[in-house]
């Protein structure tokens, strides 16, 4: 074979070899094709993470708002608890003068827990 044949084959193969590979509008079809299914799956999970997490901070909001309700609740029990025996304590100082100074004070300190505990239990609802 010579040589100028040898090279006329070589351009035919390059050139049968050039027309098998894809077109490039294909190749930038099928690119964009699979970042839009990346994007889309990305996007996917993206959201799930966001949801799970959501509804992660939002149980511990609920958990918090409730330990908190129910603590007041407590306070105000204990609160009205006490001014009624911080008044009657009051009252039995007082009246039989064994230290009316003391049970005044603690008459009038039963009043003002009385009144912050009302209200603080009106607040609550």
């Amino acid at each position: 074979m010579s040589s100028s044949s040898k090279i006329l084959l070589a351009i035919t193969l390059l050139s049968f070899m050039l027309m098998m590979l894809p077109n490039q509008e294909i190749v930038h079809a099928q690119y964009a094709t699979v970042n839009e299914t990346l994007t889309s799956v990305y996007d996917n999970l993206l959201s799930g993470v966001k949801a799970m997490v959501d509804k992660f901070l939002t149980g511990i909001q609920e958990t918090l708002i409730y330990v908190i309700h129910r603590g007041v609740e407590v306070l105000i029990t204990v609160a009205r608890a006490s001014y009624v025996a911080l008044g009657l304590l009051g009252l039995v100082l007082w009246a039989t003068g064994a230290s009316p100074y003391r049970g005044r004070h603690l008459i009038v300190g039963s009043i003002i827990l009385a009144i912050i505990a009302e209200v603080a239990s009106g607040l609550l609802g």
